[in-house]
């Protein structure tokens, strides 16, 4: 391959002769470290509002979850759900409660979730056990279906004129024992939207056909009449043949199965058992867990303390693998699914009763096979419904339960960041007498953010002596630190003035000449060092630091791995050097730096 011989790279360099420096790139080791260490490796001292483990590697502002009550006087809340009632274009809430016999909605005053007006849609409701929304009439706004468990009824309520203050009942079955879940979809594939449910004593997975879209009207079909305690019931196209298939969850039966729509008229089911022996499947639901295109199934189970997910193989149905999210979430009572973090995944969340828990699993890189736990409330007494939807409007989702026990409805903002927050490394002994040279950082700072550094020194590590100035981009440590100090320390300081948005620290590095050592190599070690900034909007500087007289040559890959430029071989001496570069169009590049035997690589993100 022919090289070309690096235009844009300015011949300036920095040398630090006889330099040595210490970087940290990753604080995933955890906090209690005070030093003195003699390398900072993933270790800290403490932190206040700082998230170090959720991204190895990078350091963020600590999202703090804010709960916020709708109602708390909903005494036996049980089921919960979200949707935009009287189209006003914030979503509202719905809820059951059985110890009142409730069917609920709350209007969502201004659309912040944070000011709420009670409508009872029906107070008479017996065993109101769960709630779902849908356009059943066909008029353009959303009613609300409802099953009784004790009533044994499913019903809906016709949304008179679309703003959710006039209803009218309509009854779809009056005779399902022990009614316990209600869902609807277009079952039948004629454009109007059919009644599922599920009969915990009927043993029942039934369907109901909306004959003339109207909803006054209805056609029972029985999937499975002894599907034992039946308590849960979805539907979702599980065999990608572009019609609309039915899942069930029955608790006595250790049941997670889901019927095949033969010929999508509804009218023909082939049953398949995706796990016979979840004990106490309590409830079920499907999304593309790992992102392979078709749908997968997910499952809580009450007595097996289950939280799992069954990925769909070939995308038929007929062949599953399972996957444990969590086995010890005791009493898991609801599962769903959504993405939570905005990385274009799906990620689950759970509920249970027992733990009095509310909890998603961040799917870390999409294929579902690796979760990393957050706990958005431990003390939600009885929880018992989970349910997902952007209730203030600002773009993320937020998550919503039901707690029995508590009597409430509430919701959680997941994505609000603390304005402010710190962290204060080890105490470094850098075993020598230093002469303070430079410091330098790359971070990531949206607008309204900014990350900025203390530093401190000692020869006495028991009294590191007060914190710098605050230092608000890298510089000299000339006149900052004492020459002749061993200790050395950096406090990180993180603000934002947008809830929505945290800056990030990707790595530090302080270096320093050994105090009257002249001659002798100071970097114990060659080094290609990160990116600075990264991304970079202007001219990027490649360091590296050298423990001798050394030749080094570099070299530009972008990311398909095509060579873009290289430098000849040029000798430096030993200690901290850095190239500036002119400008790169906008991607992402590789800079390899080889130096005899030695060879490292570091990514460069370039943008406009």
């Amino acid at each position: 391959m022919c090289r070309r011989i690096l235009p844009f790279l300015i011949i300036f360099t920095i040398t630090i002769t006889f330099a040595d420096s210490a970087v940290q790139t990753d604080w995933s080791g955890g906090d209690g470290i005070p030093g003195p260490v003699l390398n900072w490796g993933n270790v800290f001292f403490q932190s206040l509002y700082i998230d170090w483990s959720t991204y190895p590697g990078t350091l963020l502002i600590v999202q703090i979850i804010i709960k916020h009550t709708i109602d708390e006087n909903f005494f036996g809340a049980y089921s919960v759900y979200s949707v935009d009632i009287d189209s006003d274009g914030k979503m509202d809430v719905l809820g059951t409660a059985r110890s009142t016999d409730d069917i609920t909605w709350w209007k969502n005053i201004d659309g912040s979730g944070t000011s709420w007006i009670r409508h009872t849609i029906n107070g008479d409701f017996d065993g109101a056990n769960s709630v779902y929304s849908e356009d059943i009439d066909c008029d353009g706004d959303m009613d609300i279906l409802g099953a009784a468990q004790y009533a044994d009824d499913i019903t809906w309520w016709e949304n008179i004129d679309g703003s959710g203050t006039s209803w009218d009942e309509h009854m779809v079955d009056g005779d399902f024992d022990g009614a316990r879940s209600v869902y609807s979809e277009d079952i039948d594939g004629d454009g109007d939207m059919d009644v599922l449910g599920a009969a915990l004593f009927a043993d029942d997975i039934t369907w109901w056909e909306n004959i003339d879209g109207s909803g006054t009207s209805w056609i029972r079909h029985t999937i499975n009449g002894d599907f034992d305690e039946a308590g849960s019931v979805y539907s979702e196209d599980i065999d990608g043949d572009g019609d609309f298939d039915v899942l069930g969850a029955a608790q006595n039966a250790d049941d997670i199965t889901w019927w095949e729509n033969i010929d999508g008229s509804g009218t023909t089911w082939d049953e398949h058992t995706v796990d016979g022996d979840f004990d106490g499947a309590r409830s079920v639901y499907s999304e593309d867990i790992d992102g392979d295109g078709d749908m997968d199934v997910l499952g809580a189970a009450v007595f097996d303390d289950d939280i799992t997910w069954w990925e769909n193989i070939d995308g038929s149905g007929t062949s599953w693998n399972e996957h444990t999210v969590d086995e010890d979430f005791d009493g898991a009572t609801s599962v769903y699914s959504e993405d939570i973090d905005g990385d274009g995944d799906f990620d689950i969340l759970g509920v249970a009763q027992n733990a009095d828990d509310i909890t998603w699993w961040e799917n870390i890189d999409g294929s579902g096979t690796s979760w990393d736990e957050h706990m958005v409330d431990g003390d939600f007494d009885g929880a018992r419904s989970v349910y997902s939807e952007d209730i203030n409007g600002d773009g993320d989702m937020d998550i919503l339960s039901a707690a029995p026990a508590n009597d409430e409805i509430a919701w959680w903002n997941l994505s609000t960041y603390s304005s402010a927050g710190f962290l204060d490394s080890s105490i470094l002994d850098i075993q020598a007498d230093a002469v303070w040279n430079y410091l330098d950082w790359n971070s990531q700072t949206p607008s309204g953010t900014s990350v900025s550094v203390q530093v401190r020194a000692s020869d006495d590590y028991t009294v590191m002596g007060n914190w710098s100035a605050i230092l608000t981009s890298p510089c000299s440590l000339e006149g900052i630190l004492n020459d002749g100090d061993r200790y050395v320390q950096y406090r990180t300081i993180f603000e934002t003035s947008n809830p929505d948005t945290t800056p990030a620290l990707h790595d530090i590095t302080i270096t320093w000449n050994p105090l009257g050592i002249q001659g002798e190599p100071g970097p114990g070690s060659f080094e290609l060092l990160p990116f600075h900034p990264n991304p970079a909007t202007a001219s990027p500087v490649i360091r590296f630091t050298l423990p001798e007289l050394s030749s080094v040559e570099l070299f530009v890959f972008d990311i398909t791995g095509r060579l873009i430029e290289t430098t000849p071989p040029q000798e430096y001496s030993s200690g901290y050097h850095s190239i500036f570069l002119d400008e790169l169009s906008p991607g992402i590049y590789f800079c390899r730096m080889v130096s005899g035997e030695f060879t490292a690589t570091q990514r460069l993100v370039v943008i406009d």
